[in-house]
């Protein structure tokens, strides 16, 4: 790759780990930027300064510059940041206090309440403000990688009011999709507060059924389009998975791809993990039953559970990721002799669900509502199986951690879970988990009935273990796929 030590990217996000984050689309973005830099990219990384982020006491420099960016009528005035990751990462933050000095980055997380009522107003002055910062700093990317909808409007702002200047005319942006179902859309007549040409808002533009779509403009202004696994890249292709936007997306086929995101192995590696009691790894896995009673203790769950299979899911409870079909299958799963770990926040009458659940099977069900990362680590390494029956999944991050840690998924052949998992039903000498191809509850307890058979013949059973840890999900092999793609992208009209 002729361009490597030359190639400048910067990451436009709403979130970045660990300076703010909700959800995977963080630990992609701070992942992924570590691993361009390993590879000699100048790779730099930009988000706004959240009241979250000030909470961290950062060591910040404060950069000697205001910027002022037009929001409709308005006028704001910004201030700049930056700092340094451990991995030597140049990281610039916005600050607008009257935009993102809140208790949350895009709202209540209580569905009642909802996203705030200025998100088209915060993104939009984030989305401009990313020039402002090159323009300061005297740095200009090759390459302006956006990330969902929050930063998609970097696109059209290139293209409508940056590309015929001397400092942007050679630059091109690449836009991620990291969940296409969240897509950044508000009522036609805030389309003049984005200062974008009047012709722009129609069909081929950012209009959509009367209203402006921010992740549509990304969509059609951008040279080059990726999801988060190849599977997804095909399904949001199709009216099922393709949430309105499957025809857009299948104009732009040529230019999109799918890159499977990886996982950070220094953070998620069972022989070197803080966060649990004994290191393990595929040729030794006798920490893993240490792990297993370690965490039945911590959880107030039965010791019998020793002997028999322990299922966890972690993450957002939300019908997306399938917490229904888990707490309909739980009385089956427990009535076979086997656990279940729950950890995660979300939807209240879920998390009630749960809650019931726990308190009717309080030796063989435990869940914990609230975000704790270290909890994550242990349940990985003291579980037996991961399930995993979401919907669709873009790509999933718990699957592959589960992988990494010898607990072995049962997974909804979608998106992300399907090109991570290889079903040992289907391929006995190949597989790592086990997959269900029809989304109801019936299919759902088959595949974790075949995870239980096979459970009971250990041989077979670490057999499988050792073959999902021994798979490659690194960020460097992902990273290296982007900086060919960045090369390529320069290298096309």
């Amino acid at each position: 790759m002729a361009m490597s030590g030359n190639l400048k990217v910067l990451m436009c996000a709403s979130e970045v780990a660990p300076f703010a984050k909700t959800g995977g689309l963080a630990d992609v973005v701070g992942a992924l930027s570590k691993h361009l830099r390993k590879l000699g990219c100048d790779v730099r990384v930009v988000l706004p300064m959240y009241r979250q982020t000030k909470s961290l006491q950062l060591k910040l420099e404060a950069l000697p510059h205001k910027i002022f960016v037009p929001v409709g009528i308005h006028h704001y005035t910004g201030y700049l940041w930056k700092t340094t990751t451990g991995d030597g990462v140049e990281v610039y933050l916005i600050e607008k206090d009257e935009f993102f000095d809140r208790s949350f980055l895009y709202g209540n997380p209580d569905p009642e309440r909802g996203d705030y009522e200025d998100n088209a107003e915060r993104f939009i002055f984030f989305c401009r403000a990313v020039f402002s910062l090159c323009l300061h700093i005297d740095w200009t990317p090759n390459i302006f990688h956006i990330h969902d909808w929050q930063a998609s409007l970097v696109a059209p702002y290139l293209q409508y009011h940056w590309r015929n200047t001397d400092e942007f005319s050679t630059a091109r942006c690449l836009l991620t999709i990291h969940n296409l179902a969240f897509q950044g859309i508000f009522p036609g007549s805030y389309y003049g507060i984005t200062h974008l040409p009047d012709h722009f808002f129609n069909m081929e533009g950012m209009e959509y059924w009367g209203q402006c779509n921010f992740l549509k403009a990304g969509i059609v202004c951008s040279e080059f389009i990726t999801t988060v696994s190849p599977s997804y890249a095909k399904q949001i292709q199709t009216p099922e998975y393709g949430h309105g936007l499957d025809g857009v997306l299948r104009n732009r086929s040529d230019r999109l791809l799918g890159i499977l995101n990886g996982i950070d192995y220094d953070t998620w590696d069972p022989a070197n993990d803080p966060f649990t009691v004994a290191p393990f790894d595929s040729i030794n896995l006798s920490g893993k039953k240490l792990c297993k009673k370690h965490l039945l203790k911590e959880l107030n769950l039965t010791p019998d559970l020793l002997d028999h299979p322990l299922c966890a899911i972690i993450g957002r409870m939300t019908y997306q990721k399938g917490y229904d079909l888990v707490h309909a299958i739980a009385p089956t799963i427990f009535d076979h002799g086997a656990g279940l770990v729950v950890l995660g926040t979300g939807i209240p009458e879920i998390m009630k669900l749960f809650r019931s659940l726990q308190q009717k099977y309080p030796d063989r069900c435990a869940a914990v509502f609230e975000f704790d990362e270290s909890l994550a680590h242990r349940i990985e390494a003291g579980a037996d199986i991961f399930l995993m029956p979401s919907r669709f999944e873009p790509c999933g991050l718990n699957q592959m951690y589960s992988l990494r840690y010898g607990t072995v998924p049962v997974v909804y052949a979608t998106g992300g879970l399907d090109d991570t998992v290889v079903d040992a039903v289907e391929y006995p000498d190949k597989g790592t988990g086990f997959k269900f191809y029809k989304y109801d509850v019936d299919n759902f307890w088959e595949a974790i009935r075949n995870a239980f058979d096979v459970y009971a013949q250990p041989e077979k059973w670490q057999k499988i273990q050792i073959r999902g840890m021994e798979q490659d999900f690194s960020w460097s092999r992902s990273a290296l796929k982007y900086m060919e793609l960045y090369e390529q992208i320069i290298k096309t009209d």
